[in-house]
């Protein structure tokens, strides 16, 4: 009963199409998979078997035909030695002279090609005798050392009659052409009669005459062949990309690991969506693994499949029209103010809910509609006062340098006319009178940057009468920068840090340089001086909001930055470039032109 009144509730939650649907098609779609799904796995395991045995026997084939080229080597090893042999007979000994050595060289080479025209197995061919001495079938230029080191292996093996084969390798030696990997056969000649050893012979095969037997088998199957040797690295391969390198250790475990379940030294199994069939070839401890991929292997079955399940996809597609019909005409409505909804909890606030019928449904829609307006007048309502919030406090923030910086300069006026430098207190007054008169400017925020560099003029004016012998200053504003929109005292803070912080505790006179020029569509004002610099904890400091030591505000540079975010975006600010005993260098970006829509528009 609960299980009852369980499945009575889910139903209910369905929407009216899932309920059509629920009712009418539960049955076509499992009868269509279990069609589907038993019919794959009964085809697929039919080619699956009937694909391995015929890669046992295709791997059969190739491991007869590998055998027969190395047997043809170890043949033609045999020839040849017996050749070196009747060659030192008819000499007698080595040749002492250089004519008879030159003779000797040029009767070898040819011995060699000429075996080697008999043998096409074999791609190169080279006899080292005792001395050291190399005749090639070809150009030999190796490093010798690497030679001796293959000598040595061959010489101590003590198989004077067997041949010793080395792994397939890459070398840039006893090879011609170092691009290729090659097998070599090693095999001591001596004199049949005495024992004497002549030297050392070494035939190469390169990989591509074991390789072209791969690609003569069925090139239109789905899959590939290699050898692997004893260390689990690619010897023989179609791919050349794949020579050289060992196996995923994945596959290289099960291939170690699989047991002969196929044939006698034959197993196979299913590894990263491929079937992996594995032959040993005891004679190199070599495996010879075939590679077919499953996908491809049964894409024919699975397009049967598909055909099989066509009818019944006609099917569950008429009854689905059938549904969605139905459905359009009684819950269409539902669902698209349901998808506005959806947009509105993802963020989305300009979601609409189309209103197309006065009924229930037509009424939520248009109570949902004003709602979301409502939401956006609102939050249009926060931005704005988030703004006016940030201005008064930055307002504030720049209220509070105007009385330092006065009261300082009265005092200054003050000491001016106790000392009767009359001229001087009257310069002062007048540059501060300038000063306040250019920083009033009617309220307003934004000025020219002409404006902005003459109230900075007027203050290193009043400064330069304070301190005269602390530093000197340029103010150069070409004429067409002048009228870019600028908040006003901002380049007064970073006037006063480079003054105080910088030249100051210089200890001699110093320089400001204040200029402006254009870069990536901007305005860069740029604040330089040859003061004492700074490191790069000490920038980060005049940076922030605080300072860390003091525990006070540094409203001065902090105040510049936000106001400058606040006015123009994010994308302006300031950037401090200093180096500890050289200087500092300030750069104040600004847009080439006031943005648009800015509330600021009476610069």
């Amino acid at each position: 009963m609960n299980i009852l009144s369980l499945a009575r509730k889910w139903f209910g939650r369905l929407r009216f199409k899932s309920k059509v649907i629920a009712v009418f098609l539960p049955l076509i779609i499992i009868s269509l998979l279990i069609l589907g799904l038993v019919s794959n796995q009964l085809f697929s395991r039919s080619l699956i078997e009937q694909t391995t045995s015929n890669v046992v026997d295709e791997s059969q084939l190739i491991l007869s035909r590998t055998d027969y080229i190395f047997s043809s080597v170890e043949t033609a090893a045999n020839i040849m030695v017996t050749n070196i042999n009747r060659m030192y007979d008819s000499y007698g000994a080595r040749p002492d002279t250089a004519i008879d050595r030159v003779q000797f060289g040029n009767l070898m080479q040819s011995r060699l090609s000429i075996d080697l025209s008999i043998f096409r197995e074999v791609d190169a061919a080279v006899f080292i005798d005792n001395e050291g001495t190399i005749f090639a079938s070809y150009t030999e230029s190796g490093d010798d050392s690497k030679v001796y080191s293959m000598l040595k292996r061959v010489r101590e093996s003590e198989s004077y009659g067997q041949a010793l084969w080395f792994d397939m390798e890459k070398r840039d030696f006893l090879t011609p052409d170092s691009n290729s990997p090659v097998l070599t056969l090693g095999k001591m000649v001596i004199n049949i009669d005495t024992g004497e050893p002549y030297g050392t012979l070494f035939l190469l095969v390169k990989e591509e005459g074991l390789s072209d037997y791969f690609r003569s088998s069925d090139p239109d199957a789905p899959k590939s062949y290699y050898f692997l040797d004893n260390e689990m690295r690619v010897a023989v391969a179609e791919d050349n990309g794949m020579l050289m390198k060992p196996v995923s250790s994945q596959l290289a475990e099960a291939i170690q690991g699989c047991g002969s379940d196929v044939s006698p030294k034959t197993c196979s199994f299913e590894d990263s969506g491929n079937l992996v069939t594995v032959n040993d070839y005891n004679r190199m401890g070599w495996k010879l693994v075939n590679i077919v991929s499953l996908n491809l292997l049964t894409a024919d079955v699975r397009q049967n499949v598909r055909l099989s399940l066509l009818i019944g996809v006609f099917c569950l597609a008429f009854s689905w029209l059938g549904a969605s019909f139905l459905s359009k005409m009684v819950v269409s409505p539902l669902e698209q103010l349901t998808r506005a909804m959806r947009k509105v909890v993802a963020g989305d606030l300009q979601s609409v809910a189309i209103v197309r019928t006065e009924d229930e449904i037509g009424t939520i829609a248009e109570a949902f509609n004003f709602m979301i307006r409502r939401i956006r007048e609102l939050l249009d309502e926060v931005r704005q006062e988030q703004n006016r919030k940030r201005e008064y406090e930055l307002a504030l923030m720049t209220a509070q340098i105007k009385p330092h910086f006065l009261y300082n300069t009265l005092d200054t006026i003050y000491a001016l006319n106790e000392l009767d430098r009359n001229d001087e207190a009257r310069d002062t007054t007048k540059a501060l009178a300038d000063f306040y008169r250019m920083v009033l400017n009617k309220g307003r925020e934004l000025i020219i940057l002409e404006k902005e560099a003459q109230i900075t003029d007027d203050y290193l004016t009043i400064l330069q009468i304070r301190y005269p012998d602390v530093f000197r200053y340029e103010v150069d504003i070409p004429p067409e920068l002048a009228g870019t929109p600028i908040p006003k005292l901002s380049l007064q803070p970073l006037v006063e840090n480079s003054i105080y912080h910088g030249l100051k505790k210089k200890g001699t006179k110093g320089f400001i340089r204040i200029f402006a020029f254009t870069q990536n569509d901007r305005v860069i004002v740029r604040v330089e001086d040859n003061g004492v610099g700074m490191d790069e904890i000490q920038v980060q400091n005049i940076m922030s909001r605080h300072l860390p030591k003091e525990g006070i505000r540094s409203i001065g540079t902090y105040s510049v930055q936000q106001r400058l975010s606040l006015y123009f975006g994010e994308e302006y600010g300031i950037s401090v470039q200093s180096v500890l005993g050289e200087g500092t260098i300030v750069d104040l970006s600004l847009p080439t032109q006031q943005p648009k829509g800015s509330v600021h528009q009476d610069v």
